[in-house]
């Protein structure tokens, strides 16, 4: 388990991430550009009538799994997203509990979030994402991504927040994260823009920048995280794949990306190299 943590307050958390809205999210249109054009939440609350119209669900737990604000564990927070959705939070979850459990981790205990539904344009707004700041397992471990686990001096940290990622690819098809841009330092965003497209593309930077810190941190690649899929990151890829047994181009064949996913979410909760 790492060093302990202190649940910071609702000024913390929107003092020290330095964004407007809601805090932990703000990122700006032009970085977004090259991905989607999801706009982020603000801290917006939907009334009763706004929530009816969009036929938005309410919830404070995904698979009996509580859902605090930030890092927070209390209080207990009523959050929502579609029905559709939440359908999707909870096959995500099913996911990270199995495959972490296969590691060692035991349940999952709680989950932080900076919001899923808000006032927006885009994803968010259509009740179509969530950004995800922590999560805590009953055994003790977390993976604090408010924290900026993916550039943590702990190999074991970055290696279990790359598992996280890995599970939400499997279920999300737009995923970025700390190496993504500077705005995602202290969360993932996850949304269903472009399902079900779950590939690994080369002209993807959210993509791109996963697969590098991946080869970096369980083959020890050293190569550069800049998001340009060139011959260097190609070669530690093909790499990967034989390590995990995939074949397939993960540009086309879902089958061979989930594999890999799975793969690397095994080694990262088991703290394994590839």
């Amino acid at each position: 388990m790492g060093h302990h943590q202190h649940a910071p307050s609702r000024r913390t958390l929107l003092g020290a991430a330095g964004l407007a809205g809601a805090g932990l999210l703000t990122p700006t249109g032009a970085a977004l550009a090259d991905e989607h054009r999801a706009a982020l939440p603000d801290e917006h609350v939907p009334t009763r009538r706004q929530a009816q119209a969009l036929a938005l669900m309410s919830f404070s737990r995904i698979n009996g799994v509580e859902v605090y604000y930030g890092t927070q564990t209390s209080p207990l927070r009523t959050w929502r997203c579609t029905p559709g959705f939440y359908d999707r939070l909870q096959a995500w979850m099913t996911t990270l509990s199995n495959w972490s459990g296969q590691a060692g981790h035991g349940a999952v205990r709680s989950i932080g979030s900076a919001g899923f539904y808000v006032n927006r344009s885009g994803q968010h707004g259509a009740g179509t994402a969530m950004d995800l700041s922590m999560v805590r397992w009953a055994g003790g471990r977390n993976s604090n991504m408010f924290n900026g686990d993916h550039a943590s001096g702990n190999r074991t940290r970055r290696r279990r927040y790359f598992a996280v990622e890995a599970t939400l690819r499997r279920h999300f098809r737009y995923v970025l994260d700390g190496n993504y841009n500077a705005d995602h330092r202290n969360h993932f965003h996850a949304d269903v823009a472009a399902l079900p497209d779950r590939r690994l593309l080369h002209g993807s930077r959210a993509d791109t920048v996963f697969v590098q810190a991946v080869c970096n941190n369980f083959l020890g690649s050293g190569i550069a995280i800049d998001g340009d899929w060139g011959p260097n990151t190609q070669r530690e890829v093909t790499r990967l794949k034989n390590r995990l047994n995939v074949s397939g181009d993960l540009q086309s064949n879902r089958s061979a990306v989930n594999k890999l996913l799975k793969g690397i979410a095994l080694h990262g909760f088991r703290d394994r190299a590839i």
